[in-house]
């Protein structure tokens, strides 16, 4: 019975100490609930999630992880998308919710957010890779969605909504719920129910009210600024909207565009209406259904001119050059000739 005094009960105990210390690494790093968010990319690696974890201090051992990963067969089951995982979590119960993926995610679109803004948005919630909405094949859903045809990018779109999207959807079943939901909402507003392939009369509504959203942010001036940019259509007068040249300058971004130069009214772009007549050829941000209105209903003036009163967000009008002037020397008057600022109609 000497081998069971000196190898049995010796392995015991040093297996006893070694399942003692296993468990203690899979124990929560702390019991103070601290909430952190943890974006699990589509696509990443078993190894770089789990190198994630513990730089973050989720977890206690990266070898201890991926032991028991592998043995509870969860390792090649983790679910991406954003989490919220605190350090009271032991690693079973991190694992379980990895392996069920974490719930819809709520995405809130505001009124004049742009395609690329959006882009960025779902990618810091790790819902898609970084362009995967900019460069979204959409010639792929024109025979679902008529609306879609001779159209080259997603712009305009993107309805302004909440919505829930689920982590590890595919970028095709979220552009999808993006066009069910500006079908349902946008077109009736538009005037497009049953609307015939072809027809871009549409289209140019969307454009006009995509620039109405980004250069009026008071919906009581929309009506007579639609009135102002049709007008200068039909006189074949550049529109000079200014939302267009920051579009054209930040590739398409608002976040973070840095105030208009002199040089940027010069960008050669489509979108550069003050170098372009008429409407640009897309829009330039996701129109809300109060600036789809006001495009479809212009108000009809002597006005020809508008500026942005800075304080106030007022909308101010004038019928002619020499009545614009004096506005803008009353409400711009530390407007340098070098540095003109957005939403200011010159």
């Amino acid at each position: 019975m000497k081998w069971f005094k000196y190898i049995i009960i010796p392995g015991l105990i040093f297996l006893v100490i070694i399942l003692t210390y296993f468990y203690y690494l899979l124990s929560p790093v702390a019991s103070g609930a601290q909430e952190k968010d943890f974006v699990v990319g589509p696509g990443a690696a078993f190894k770089d999630i789990v190198q994630e974890l513990r730089r973050e201090n989720l977890i206690r051992s990266a070898g201890a992880f991926k032991l028991y990963s592998f043995f509870s067969g969860s390792a090649h089951r983790l679910k991406p998308g954003t989490y919220m995982f605190d350090d009271s979590l032991s690693v079973p119960k991190m694992l379980r919710l990895l392996v069920e993926g974490p719930p819809d995610l709520e995405i809130l679109v505001t009124e004049g957010k742009t395609l690329k803004d959006i882009d960025s948005e779902l990618v810091k919630k790790g819902l898609i890779e970084a362009g995967e909405l900019l460069n979204f094949p959409i010639g792929e859903l024109k025979n679902d969605y008529w609306f879609l045809e001779g159209v080259s990018t997603l712009e305009g779109f993107l309805f302004p909504d909440t919505y829930r999207i689920r982590s590890g959807s595919a970028p095709a079943v979220m552009v999808k719920k993006f066009l069910d939901n500006f079908e349902a909402k946008a077109v009736p507003a538009l005037g497009t129910q049953g609307g015939s392939i072809g027809n871009t009369k549409w289209y140019e509504t969307l454009i006009m009210a995509s620039l109405i959203e980004k250069e009026i942010p008071l919906p009581e001036d929309r009506l007579l600024v639609s009135g102002v940019l049709r007008k200068r259509l039909s006189l074949r007068i550049p529109l000079q909207v200014d939302a267009t040249i920051v579009y054209a300058k930040c590739s398409g971004s608002f976040d973070n565009c840095h105030e208009l130069t002199k040089s940027d009214f010069k960008i050669q772009s489509d979108f550069n209406t003050y170098l372009k007549r008429g409407l640009p050829p897309a829009p330039i941000a996701n129109p809300g259904l109060d600036a789809i209105r006001a495009s479809r209903n212009p108000e009809t003036s002597d006005f020809l001119y508008y500026l942005s009163d800075p304080e106030t967000k007022k909308t101010v009008f004038a019928k002619t050059l020499v009545e614009h002037n004096v506005n803008r020397a009353r409400y711009l008057p530390s407007t340098e000739p070098s540095t003109v600022k957005p939403n200011r109609f010159p």
